[in-house]
């Protein structure tokens, strides 16, 4: 018997598990954070000790404990230690807080120039962070709110890294009964430093686009300064904010205008924006012909009106100021599929009809077919726009080929 009672009094300090208790029981990750460090004291202290040692030294060792951690746990009172000798040694530790303790918690966001939309973006992003910060910090004594703090930060900065890792926070902490919480935003990684509209419609002339545009300019001005994954990650709401805004213009309403608005997010960002109608097909242009002496410079306006979504009627006026020439034309289409329309002119200066085909083959490029029957004559031609005022149409027709300006009025 002697003989197992000196085996079991040899035995030594394993591990050390720390319990914490108060009449006010601090915030879960605050207690985490008291465990963790009564912890690393005593595994210090303690592991590797011989049982019978510290079960002679007992008050000892619970002193020297209190000590500790009455200068470490500032705004708490260690009002007592109890240790439990053994394999896994237990530490029982109990807390008296000092003074007030907080009572509620704000959080005020510092957004800087970001537009209301983009902050209730980040607010949604952020999603319970509120709670997260009254769950650390209400019921702390004001006192502890200073080394407490760090750990209101780290749960911050975790939830930022999982939900808006394109911001980095940056804190102060004003501790009282309503202790304040100031988060202000930073961007991370690459940032959108200019942005660039352009705006394109097949039946709608430049000139009423205009309306349109600062209202998508200024949406665009919004993007300035935030970061480049920031939009991409919420792309679609950036695209339906801005073709929502579109609409909302009165001439988008009038003509019965929607709107499909691409973004390309990148340092300088680009803003796409087709407008189309089913109502109307209206387009002005300038042609300067390059190649050719007479009659090189003309004009031409498209009015038409859709009788249902595949056939338009229209009428055409060309003019050309160096003749002083006046030249009507009424016409239908019929768009037979996407991209893809054909139809009959009838030229009502020289009485002739004139059957065309337009085949449209990306954003940028088309085809134009005509063809006049009553004398066999061809004309085919390749437009490419340049730039949303600006196109070129390459013309071959049998006996002559030519370069073609066109101002998109």
């Amino acid at each position: 018997m002697p003989s197992m009672v000196a085996e079991a009094s040899s035995e030594v300090v394993e591990k050390v598990a720390v319990t914490i208790s108060a009449d006010q029981k601090p915030p879960a990750r605050i207690v985490k954070r008291m465990v963790a460090s009564v912890g690393t004291v005593g595994e210090q202290m303690l592991v590797g000790r011989e049982n019978s040692e510290i079960a002679m030294n007992k008050a000892s060792y619970e002193k020297l404990i209190q000590e500790i951690f009455d200068r470490v746990l500032v705004g708490y009172s260690v009002q007592a230690v109890d240790l439990v000798p053994g394999v896994n040694t237990m530490i029982q530790v109990q807390l008296i807080p000092w003074g007030e303790v907080v009572q509620e918690t704000a959080l005020e966001m510092d957004f800087g120039t970001m537009s209301p939309e983009v902050r209730e973006l980040i607010k949604k992003d952020l999603g319970n962070i509120e709670e997260e910060v009254n769950g650390i910090l209400v019921g702390l004594p004001i006192d502890a709110v200073d080394w407490a703090g760090g750990v209101a930060k780290i749960a911050i900065r975790e939830i930022l890294t999982a939900q808006l890792p394109e911001f980095r926070g940056n804190f102060d902490i004003i501790s009282g009964p309503r202790t304040v919480v100031k988060l202000s935003f930073s961007p991370f990684g690459a940032t959108v430093q200019d942005v660039r509209v352009s705006l394109r419609s097949s039946n709608i002339p430049n000139l009423l686009l205009m309306n349109v545009r600062p209202v998508v300019e200024q949406t665009g001005k919004n993007l300035v300064g935030l970061p480049v994954r920031f939009i991409e990650r919420h792309q679609d709401y950036f695209t339906d904010q801005l073709g929502l805004k579109a609409s909302q213009e009165p001439m988008a309403k009038d003509y019965g205008l929607t709107f499909k608005p691409v973004i390309h997010p990148k340092r300088d960002t680009e803003i796409e924006l087709d407008v189309e109608t089913d109502k109307y097909k209206v387009s002005l242009e300038g042609y300067l012909e390059m190649g050719r002496s007479k009659d090189d410079t003309s004009f031409r306006l498209h009015a038409g009106k859709f009788i249902d979504k595949k056939d338009e009627i229209f009428t055409e006026v060309n003019f050309i100021p160096s003749s002083v020439t006046w030249n009507f034309m009424a016409g239908w289409g019929h768009s037979i599929l996407k991209g893809t329309t054909l139809g009959v002119k009838y030229n009502m200066s020289h009485h002739q009809e004139l059957l065309w085909l337009n085949q449209t083959v990306n954003r940028n490029i088309s085809l134009r077919l005509e063809r006049i029957p009553a004398n066999g004559e061809n004309e085919f031609a390749i437009r490419y726009k340049m730039h949303d005022f600006l196109s070129a149409e390459y013309i071959m027709t049998k006996e002559d080929r030519w370069l073609r300006l066109i101002s998109n009025l």
